[in-house]
This record gives structure tokens, C-alpha cells and sequence, in this order.
């Protein structure tokens, strides 16, 4: 599930000749731009450094991140187990389906761009990240394991348009379970893949 907290708003510039300076908007650098793997138009993007050295982009079916080095981190949005806007710290928090660390992206309320500054939307960027990660997620089923740990199976669909399995326990926990609740889990397993008529073998 992706949650974005509604106070997302940066403040509002000022009016006139001033005004329209500061509204300019920061966009991704070409030299940037040519380095984003294949994958349809970019639906969003945002800086990482008040200098635009480094960005994360949204494209139909990936999370990039690029970086004077090239690609940094390249995900298909089905891999986002949720993702959380904090408007305060101005960061995006990504959680993943594996055992990876969570994905802290701080996103600056202005970057330098040529010999002045441009402001950060950050609008087109998560709403790309909300729709993509929505969209990866077909069904789910959600139960109490006997150790009462909450437990919710997904069917996604991957980069590929394939569908398959996770639950929101990390790889490392589910195999630390118990066979009580090892037998549970397989059951809603059993109900996820059941409910959009896959295989339940």
C-alpha cells in the first residue's frame, strides 16, 4: 500500500518579475535524461541534490536513480512494498517486498540550474510512484498467522506483465516461522493465487 501524507505543498512563491523567477521549475538535466534505461516517457521526476547532480525517475514500469556515475539503483515498481511522502522531512521512504533496506529519497525545495535556482514539484513524481506501485498490485489476502503475526500475501505483476507471489514478510522472517505458521502462510498463498485463477499447486 502507498501512503502520501496531503500536506505534500511547497510554499508558494511570490508574484511579479521575482515571482516568476523563483516558480521556475527544476527538470532533469539532458545529460541525465539520456543516461534513463528504455522504458516509455518519464512520468516524474525529482532531485536528490540541491546541486541536480542526482535524481530519482519514474517511467511506466522502473524506479531509476541517476548520479554523476551513471544508473545507481534501477527497480521495477512491483518490488515497492509501500512508499510514504513525510512533507516535514521532504523524503520519500520506500519499503521493499525483499530484505532490502528501505529507500530514503530527501528531496531538496530548490536546486541550482544554470546561473540561478529552480524550485522542486514534487507532484508528477508521486503520483507516478502511487499509480505504478498500485498498478503492480493485482489481488491480496491478509491473515492472522497461530503466533498471531499479521500476515497479507500479494499476486503482482512484474516488469514482464508476469504474476506472482510475496508476502510482506521479508524472505529472512518467513523462514525463521514456525510450522504452524509456515502453514498458514502457504494457505493464504494457496487463497492469493487461488483468487485470480492461478495455479494453487
Amino acid at each position: 500500500m502507498t501512503r502520501f501524507n496531503k500536506a505534500a505543498g511547497r510554499p508558494a512563491a511570490g508574484h511579479g518579475i521575482v515571482g516568476r523567477l523563483r516558480r521556475r521549475r527544476a527538470c532533469l538535466p539532458p545529460s541525465l535524461a539520456s543516461l534513463v534505461p528504455a522504458d516509455g516517457r518519464v512520468l516524474g521526476s525529482v532531485p536528490l541534490a540541491d546541486d541536480g547532480s542526482r535524481w530519482a525517475v519514474a517511467t511506466p514500469r522502473f524506479l531509476t536513480l541517476l548520479g554523476p556515475e551513471g544508473v545507481q539503483v534501477h527497480r521495477g515498481w512491483h518490488q515497492v512494498e509501500h512508499g510514504r511522502w513525510d512533507a516535514d522531512s521532504s523524503t520519500f521512504t520506500l519499503s521493499w517486498c525483499d530484505d532490502s533496506p528501505p529507500l530514503v529519497l530527501v528531496v531538496p525545495a530548490q536546486i541550482k540550474q544554470g546561473e540561478g535556482t529552480a524550485s522542486v514539484d514534487i507532484a508528477p513524481f508521486a503520483r507516478a510512484l502511487r499509480q505504478r506501485v498500485e498498478s503492480a498490485l493485482v489481488y491480496s489476502v491478509t491473515g492472522k498467522l497461530p503466533s498471531g503475526l499479521q500476515a497479507t500475501v500479494s499476486v503482482r505483476r512484474d516488469s514482464r506483465g508476469r504474476l506472482y507471489t510475496a508476502s510482506n514478510l521479508p524472505p529472512s522472517r518467513a523462514e525463521r516461522l514456525d510450522d504452524g505458521d509456515r502453514a498458514a502462510l502457504e494457505e493464504l498463498l494457496r487463497r492469493a493465487r487461488d483468487g485470480v485463477g492461478l495455479p494453487t499447486d
